[in-house]
């Protein structure tokens, strides 16, 4: 077995051997799940300037999108100018919702020695950790860039059928922000591998900004945890995606009800209606990013409580714990030892 991240040349561990896997039924490994869940949630509602930053990001996002998608004239540009533009977009949102990630995570160490302070947030962000977390998201816009050209080809034939005599509207508006493709298997894994990819680099900003790693050290960092944690990563996946897609069925009502892309609508509703459609959208957009924001802290904490766990053991001469026979930490109890691992 291998030996905990930030522990493996540890002179004091001659060999990383975890205690023998205790049987734990699936249901309860589910349970602990769904409690981080369901505590990212408590967080939220007992300090809602945790949500500040990535709704920062969505008022960005969505008017640049916008103007992309039905302002800006693609036809007069080539191929390599349409995927510079692209990129650039891309770039500039995975630096804004890595940045909103790490504020957040700010937030949440400010929580345990008192009340939070988004400004003081924001500027450890920018003084301590934005040179490093650039090179972090250029990386991701590569990764995620490539994948966006994959859904483009996979998604192609739709996109140039209903590329003629789009305009702005807010049902038109709507319908994009909430990505308006048809349904395919192969797009779909595309985003799922999105959504994936997406994650994986959430779990790699906490070792800059609460351990103070260089970029590559907390992407190492980050890969360890989450080879130490397939299970519960792959279970916060799913949660935050059903949790996602719970909060999404309203909207998807009123599309079903109210779109005219395919006809005449069932139901005709006012632009009132595809107004407040677009405000609930950006809600469940940064909804959606925060769950994952949060999720993925909370593994981190996790595992770096489950750390501590394993030297005091070590120490004491008993056996190693497993991740879940470790208490999942508190994010808002004021703990002081919290981050002191």
């Amino acid at each position: 077995m291998r030996c905990a991240p930030g522990m493996r040349e540890s002179p004091i561990i001659p060999s990383c051997h975890k205690g023998v896997p205790k049987d734990m039924d699936i249901f309860e490994r589910w349970q602990k799940s769904c409690a981080l869940l369901t505590h990212s949630m408590n967080v939220l509602r007992a300090y809602p300037v945790l949500f500040v930053p990535v709704m920062a990001v969505w008022l960005v996002f969505a008017p640049c999108y916008l103007y992309l998608r039905f302002q800006f004239h693609w036809h007069q540009h080539g191929t390599w100018a349409q995927f510079g533009v692209s990129f650039l977009f891309i770039a500039a949102l995975s630096v804004l919702l890595l940045f909103s990630c790490d504020v957040v995570l700010h937030l949440i160490r400010q929580i345990e020695g008192g009340r939070p302070s988004l400004g003081q947030a924001v500027r450890d962000a920018i003084t301590k950790d934005a040179v490093r977390l650039l090179p972090l998201a250029l990386t991701w816009a590569i990764v995620w860039f490539a994948l966006a050209v994959i859904e483009a080809l996979l998604t192609r034939k739709r996109s140039e059928d209903d590329s003629v005599d789009e305009s702005l509207d807010a049902e038109s508006a709507a319908e994009a922000l909430a990505g308006d493709a048809e349904f395919s298997l192969s797009a779909a894994f595309v985003r799922a591998l999105e959504k994936g990819v997406r994650m994986v680099m959430f779990l790699v900003v906490p070792a800059i900004a609460w351990e103070g790693l260089g970029v590559v050290e907390a992407a190492r960092r980050g890969i360890d945890i989450l080879r130490e944690n397939k299970a519960e990563f792959a279970r916060g996946y799913a949660l935050t995606y059903v949790a996602t897609f719970a909060a999404a069925v309203p909207a998807a009502l009123v599309f079903l009800l109210g779109s005219s892309r395919h006809g005449p609508p069932i139901v005709a509703f006012s632009q009132s209606v595809w107004v407040g459609l677009v405000i609930y959208l950006g809600l469940l957009w940064s909804f959606s990013i925060y769950l994952e924001q949060l999720f993925m802290a909370q593994i981190y904490l996790w595992h770096l409580t489950w750390e501590r766990a394993v030297r005091e053991a070590l120490d004491q001469g008993k056996e190693m714990p497993e991740l879940v026979d470790t208490p999942c930490p508190e994010m808002f109890a004021r703990s002081p030892g919290l981050f002191a691992m």
